[in-house]
Order: C-alpha cells, then structure tokens, then sequence
C-alpha cells in the first residue's frame, strides 16, 4: 500500500494511500485544511438537555487545535471530494458573519477558535497532492456547517450533494456563507442499499460509494461508506468528534439530537462487527494515522 505525507500549515500531515477496488488501484488523500479547538463542552457533553447547551458558552476550557480534514478519492468515476473545509476568511468572525444574527456571531466567538491560514485552504491542499480543483466531479456535503462548506468557492461548476432533509432542516448553518450561486443538488436515501444502516443513496453507478444516514450533530446529517475489496472507509463527517467517542458511547454537547446519536452510534458499531470498517471523523486527531496504518473501528 502507498503512503506519502505532507506537513500541512497546522502540524496536521496530510496523507495518502492506495486501496484495491475491483483489482485496480484508487488513492485516498485526506487532506487539513486547518484547525479549530472548540470548548471542551461542545465537543463532550456536559449536563442534561438544555442544560448542556448552556454549558457549551460558560464554559472557559478548550480542547487543542483539532484538524480540519477534507477526503478525496481518485474514483474511477471522478475524482469524488467529500467536504470541503475551511477558508482564512472564517477567522474575521464580525466580517465573515456580518449577515448572520448578534447572537449566532457571539456563539462562534465563545464556542470555537479557527486556526488557519490562505496557505492551509484547499486550493493549496490539492497542489501539494498534484491534483487540480477543477477536475473534481462530484462534491459530497455531510452537512451544511461552516467547516465543512466554507471551501464550495472552489467549486462553482461541480455538482454538489448533500441530504434533502439536511438542506430542509439546517441546524446552526449559516447561510450567508454560502456562495450566490449554491444550489445544490438534494437527494434522498433509497431503502435496501446497506447493511444495517439499510438505507443509502448511490454515489457511483457501481455504489461502492454510498451515502449513508448518520444523523444526531445535524438532524439530517450524513456519511459516505467507500467499499473497498478489502475494508471499507466511512468519511463520517461530525457523526462524532473522534473515534473514541462512538467506542465509549460518549455524546458531543453541539449534536441537535442526543438520542439520534446514541442509535448513529449503535449502527456504526454493528456494522464495523459485519465489516472491517475504518472510521474516520473530520476532527479526529488520529483518523489520518489510522487510514495509513488501516485501524479498524472494532
């Protein structure tokens, strides 16, 4: 398997190997875009219901800079980009969220700090792996927050996907952010199409990349399963923090729905026991040495 590193602006390497589909060879990169160290209640939660929200703004602990990654897989089909991270402009609070409410800018300037730089954007990302932004196909959106949409501006004429009740049923998006010109194509879960999470909708017309629910950090909230012929690889979004958390059953205080998490959890869990599965969170620390060293969720 091929492995090559690269050191990005955040400490964070960016990595990628090479995976057997259908006998032929397909890179993987997970690229940093960045960091963000969030309060250490919006990562764990802290009290019950409401409670726990609070929790989040008068808390004062942070944890470190945690990564930002973006996962592009040099598909047969396309080059395929799932997420697309952050951009420097996120780091002007006041400017980059001028349209958004007083209180929404106060809850970023209390819950997290964004760590990066114009050389730590995608654009930049892609160069140092000697791949071309204009050559992606297809952009996959877990969900609509900003670390995960704030890079759609390198993407004007890409299809983009994302999950029609994630679009319908926004949880603290903002908006504003979004370039003019976002409209992106919704689509729906077919039901069949995986095992145990049963429903998923194709990404590839040979579906060995689905789009699966993993509701609960967003009520729509989804990831994308790559099946490999050896493993498979979940790019699981914000479906949890680090992988820790789905072993120890441990909530984030941000998710919209707690009990939705537990049972995203419980379906990651049984189907890592059917399948080898990697896992791999956007802000895991460990998810980049994981994919290289091919770690298993279970």
């Amino acid at each position: 398997m091929e492995q090559i590193k690269y050191t990005s602006g955040n400490n964070y390497q960016n990595i990628t190997i090479t995976v057997k589909l259908n006998g032929k060879d397909v890179k993987v990169h997970g690229l940093c875009t960045g960091s963000v160290a969030v309060k250490k209640n919006f990562k764990t939660k802290n009290g019950p219901g409401g409670l726990s929200k609070l929790n989040i703004l008068l808390g004062s602990q942070y944890t470190d800079y945690l990564p930002i990654w973006v996962w592009v897989i040099e598909h047969p089909e396309g080059l395929i980009l799932v997420d697309t991270g952050e951009n420097a402009e996120s780091k002007n609070i006041d400017k980059f969220l001028a349209q958004e409410s007083g209180f929404m800018r106060y809850q970023m300037k209390h819950a997290c700090k964004v760590n990066i730089d114009t050389k730590d954007e995608l654009n930049y990302q892609f160069n140092k792996v000697n791949l071309k932004l204009e050559d992606v196909k297809l952009v996959v959106l877990t969900h609509l927050h900003l670390d995960h949409t704030d890079g759609l501006k390198f993407f004007p004429n890409q299809e983009i996907i994302v999950g029609k009740y994630e679009y319908n049923h926004q949880n603290n998006s903002m908006p504003s952010t979004f370039p003019s010109w976002f409209k992106p194509k919704m689509v729906d879960y077919q039901e069949n199409k995986i095992d145990v999470f049963n429903q998923a909708y194709p990404i590839t017309k040979t579906e060995d990349l689905l789009y699966i629910p993993t509701p609960g950090h967003t009520l729509g909230h989804s990831s994308v399963v790559f099946k490999t012929d050896d493993f498979d690889i979940i790019f699981a979004g914000d479906a949890s923090y680090d992988q820790n958390q789905v072993l120890k059953g441990e909530l984030a205080g941000a998710n919209a729905d707690y009990n939705l998490t537990k049972q995203t959890y419980k379906n990651l869990l049984e189907y890592a026991i059917i399948r080898k599965t990697i896992y791999l969170p956007t802000h895991d620390e460990k998810a980049g040495q994981r994919l290289e060293n091919k770690e298993f969720l279970v």
